[in-house]
């Protein structure tokens, strides 16, 4: 009696990624069981001796070696997702790594931008302290001098009654410019 194996083969590229590794134990375990199968059909012919040399076809040999073939590349396949899988795994390791990195260094950033922001305050109060001893006649000339912008935002630091003394001495079209500017900030904090 003959035995008769059929066999369907399928790409390993036609499944989806998380099944092609059960596609590479499946297909072992289908190798191994062929070849056991083959080996147990070859010892049990009609005319052999179980003690004496095994007798295949050249079918049959055939078969065997493209089996065994195949066997070998599912192996090489295998050792190859492996490594594929360790270098993964290290590269996510040095991601991860880099981003507790960045992740640390933006605390200090924050850190030192706070202290800057906070030193800044201080010189700027500091500053406004100067500018508010002196007289309104000296104050006004320095300020001339000054971008608007800048002027608009000491002014607003001063208190109102000096403000009021500061802005008639400045030159007209300065003391205009700021007028607007400080009435558009008080507007919109409305």
């Amino acid at each position: 009696m003959r035995w008769r194996f059929c066999a369907m083969v399928v790409h390993p590229n036609d499944f989806p990624s998380d099944a092609k590794k059960m596609y590479v134990v499946d297909m072992k375990k289908i190798i191994k069981i062929t070849l056991l199968a083959l080996a147990a059909l070859t010892l049990s012919t009609p005319g052999q001796s179980a003690d004496g040399p095994v007798k295949a076809s050249p079918a049959e040999a055939n078969f065997s070696s493209s089996l065994k073939a195949r066997e070998e590349a599912v192996a090489a396949k295998e050792k190859a997702l492996a490594r594929r899988e360790q270098n993964l795994d290290l590269m996510e390791q040095d991601v991860d790594g880099k981003v507790a990195e960045l992740l640390a260094l933006q605390e200090v950033i924050t850190a030192k931008l706070v202290e800057i922001r906070t030193e800044q305050d201080q010189e700027f109060k500091n500053l406004i302290k100067v500018y508010a001893t002196m007289s309104a006649s000296k104050l006004a000339p320095l300020l001339n001098q000054m971008a608007d912008a800048h002027v608009a935002k000491i002014l607003r630091a001063m208190k109102n009654e000096l403000t009021g003394k500061i802005i008639p001495k400045l030159e007209p079209t300065k003391a205009v410019r700021i007028s607007l500017l400080l009435g558009r900030i008080s507007e919109s904090s409305q």
